[in-house]
C-alpha cells in the first residue's frame, strides 16, 4: 500500500516549482523522482511519501508545513509586466509566485501592525489619451502627494507612506526590472535590483505609480494584448519622467543641450541619463537632432548600462515590512522561531522580500541573551542564614 503525505496541498508544490524557475522535468532531475509522480501530486492524484516529500523540501529549500497550509484566495487583477513575450514566460511566473509570497508576508505582518491605507489619486487614461493629460496626471500625483515640483528624495518612501506594499527583491532581467499590481484594494510593487542601479530603481518605482493610478482597471486579457501593452508601457514611462521631472523646474535646470549638462543635474534630480534625455525631447528643450545626437553620445561614452553617479545601491530600499518585523520581534510579540513557522517559508525568501538583510532572523536569534535570577527560596534561605 501507498504511504502518502496527509493534508498535502498540490498547490503549494506548483507554487514552489515556479518560484524557483523549475518545470516539472528539472525538478524531476534534480529530486531523482520520477516526472509523472510530480505530475500526479501537482494534479491532486497522488500525495508524496515522507521520503519523497523530504526531497522536495531539500530542493525547493522549503519547510514541510508550507506543503501542508492552504494557498490563501488572490485576486484576479492582471500584474502590470514589462514583457508578455513567451520566453518570458518562466520568469513571469516566477515573479507571479514571489508576489503571493510577499501577500502572506504581508497579511501576516498586518494581523500584529497596522499598516497605512491606500492612497493613491485616480487618474484613468485610455490608449487614445494624448501625452497632455498623462503630464496632468503626473501634475495631479505631485498635487495630492502636496510636494510641489521639488526634485524627490525618496521615491520609494512616497509610495509606501501612501499604502502601497513594495518589495525591492531578486532580480527577473527578462521582465524589465519591475512590476505591479492592484489586488483587493491594496497596490503592490515590485521592484528588481537591476543591477543595482539607483536611479534606475527611481524610474521603475515611478513607472509602476503611473500604472497604478492611470491603468487600475486594466484586466489580465486587456495587457496580454500585443498592442495595448505597447502603448500603456510608453504611457508608463512618460508619467514616470514627468512626474520626476516637471517641466517647471526641470526645465530651470538644463541650461545646455549637451550629455555634461545632464550630468549635473543628474546630481539633484538622480534620474537615469536616457530618460532625462528623452525628458527634454518632451518639453522642447532638445531638439528631435539634440535627443539623437545625446543618445549617440551616451552610447559613445558606455554609459548605456552603466552610469556615472549610480553608486549608491541602498539608496531608497523599502523599509516598511522591514520595520514592521523589527517592531514584532523588538516588543516581544513573536520571536524569530515563532515568524518562521508562522510563514512556512524560507527565511531567505522572508528576508528578500521584506527588505530585511541577509541573515537576519538567525541573526536575531542569536542576539538574545538570558538573564538568569536566583531562585526565591535559595534567596531567603542564604540570607536566614547570614543573619
Amino acid at each position: 500500500m501507498r504511504v502518502g503525505t496527509p493534508g498535502f496541498v498540490p498547490e503549494r508544490l506548483i507554487e514552489a516549482r515556479e518560484a524557483r524557475e523549475l518545470t516539472q522535468t528539472s525538478l524531476s532531475e534534480l529530486t531523482g523522482l520520477k516526472s509523472q509522480s510530480i505530475s500526479h501530486y501537482e494534479q491532486g492524484r497522488q500525495s508524496p511519501s515522507p521520503e519523497a516529500l523530504a526531497r522536495l523540501c531539500e530542493k525547493l529549500e522549503l519547510p514541510q508545513r508550507y506543503f501542508l497550509n492552504r494557498v490563501p484566495a488572490r485576486g484576479s487583477n492582471g500584474i502590470f509586466f514589462r514583457s508578455f513575450s513567451a520566453p518570458a514566460r518562466v520568469a513571469r511566473l516566477k515573479a507571479r509566485r514571489r508576489l503571493g509570497w510577499l501577500k502572506e508576508i504581508s497579511g501576516y505582518v498586518g494581523q500584529y501592525v497596522e499598516l497605512p491605507a491606500a492612497r493613491l489619486p485616480d487618474c484613468p487614461i485610455s490608449p487614445a489619451t494624448p501625452a497632455a493629460e498623462i503630464e496632468r496626471a503626473a501634475e495631479e500625483c505631485r498635487q495630492f502627494f502636496r510636494i510641489g515640483f521639488r526634485p524627490l528624495s525618496d521615491v520609494t518612501l512616497l509610495l509606501e507612506s501612501c499604502g502601497c506594499i513594495v518589495s525591492r527583491g531578486l532580480a527577473v532581467p527578462d521582465l524589465g526590472g519591475s512590476w505591479s499590481q492592484w489586488d483587493a484594494g491594496v497596490p503592490w510593487v515590485m521592484l528588481g535590483l537591476d543591477g543595482c542601479r539607483s536611479s534606475r530603481l527611481r524610474f521603475n518605482a515611478a513607472h509602476e505609480l503611473g500604472h497604478l493610478v492611470m491603468h487600475a482597471q486594466a484586466t489580465e486579457a486587456y495587457l496580454c494584448d500585443t498592442a495595448n501593452h505597447r502603448v500603456i508601457e510608453n504611457q508608463a514611462d512618460r508619467f514616470a519622467r514627468a512626474f520626476l521631472l516637471p517641466q517647471k523646474i526641470f526645465g530651470q535646470a538644463v541650461w545646455a543641450p549637451t550629455i555634461d549638462t545632464l550630468l549635473s543635474v543628474k546630481k539633484e534630480w538622480n534620474c537615469p541619463l536616457s530618460e532625462m534625455i528623452y525628458r527634454c525631447g518632451e518639453i522642447g528643450l532638445f531638439d528631435p537632432d539634440q535627443v539623437r545626437r545625446a543618445h549617440v553620445n551616451l552610447s559613445r561614452r558606455g554609459w548605456r548600462l552603466t552610469e556615472p553617479l549610480d553608486s549608491a545601491p541602498a539608496a531608497e530600499k523599502p523599509k516598511l515590512l522591514a520595520t514592521s518585523f523589527e517592531l514584532l520581534l523588538r516588543e516581544g510579540l513573536k520571536d524569530a522561531h515563532a515568524v518562521l513557522a508562522d510563514l512556512s517559508l524560507n527565511p531567505a525568501d522572508v528576508e528578500d522580500l521584506a527588505g530585511l538583510p541577509e541573515g537576519y532572523f538567525a541573526g536575531f536569534s542569536a542576539q538574545t541573551r538570558m538573564a538568569p535570577k536566583l531562585r526565591v527560596d535559595l534567596t531567603l534561605g542564604a540570607r536566614a542564614e547570614a543573619v
